[in-house]
């Protein structure tokens, strides 16, 4: 009986681990991915589109916004042209969704998410080199849904303008 509670076992496992893989597989990207041939280093060599969304730059005289992403499809994308180095360049808003940053005498949060839309963002300020300036708490208020894909596009931006 005991042996045949282990095999029962062992098959489950199997099963379990087979639906994980399938689950992994069907994560993964299947689209099309096309790029700019540009005479604008600003976008030269940057996606153009994925699966026919459309992403634009900006060719700007600002060093802030230059070269970094103006849209993708209808979304807009705007950025902070501030006196703030804790602010300068980085995201203002995505499409309606603004984005603040903490303008601190701590260094621990200076220049970090304060808040996208509803999202919230807390620091660790405890003096402790190993925690300072980890993120704290994340809280939704209103569980926002436009809140969380701002939050996703936000990430997703920050790593484009990285090309």
């Amino acid at each position: 009986m005991k042996k045949i509670f282990i095999q029962i076992l062992s098959l489950i496992s199997i099963l379990f681990l087979l639906s994980l893989s399938n689950q992994a597989n069907a994560q993964r990207f299947r689209g099309k991915i096309e790029y700019y041939s540009s005479v604008f280093p600003s976008e030269d060599g940057k996606i153009k589109s994925i699966n026919g969304t459309k992403i634009e730059y900006y060719n700007s005289v600002f060093k802030s916004e230059d070269g970094k992403v103006k849209t993708i499809g209808d979304k807009r994308v705007e950025y902070y042209n501030s006196v703030f180095p804790s602010e300068d360049g980085k995201i203002k808003a995505i499409g309606d969704i603004r984005i603040e940053y903490y303008n601190s005498v701590f260094k621990s949060e200076d220049g970090k998410i304060k808040s996208i839309g509803h999202i919230k963002f807390e620091y660790n300020n405890t003096g402790s080199q190993k925690s300072d300036g980890k993120v704290k708490s994340i809280t939704n208020e209103n569980d926002d849904s436009k809140s969380e894909d701002a939050l996703d596009t936000y990430y997703f931006i920050e790593k484009i303008n990285c090309q």
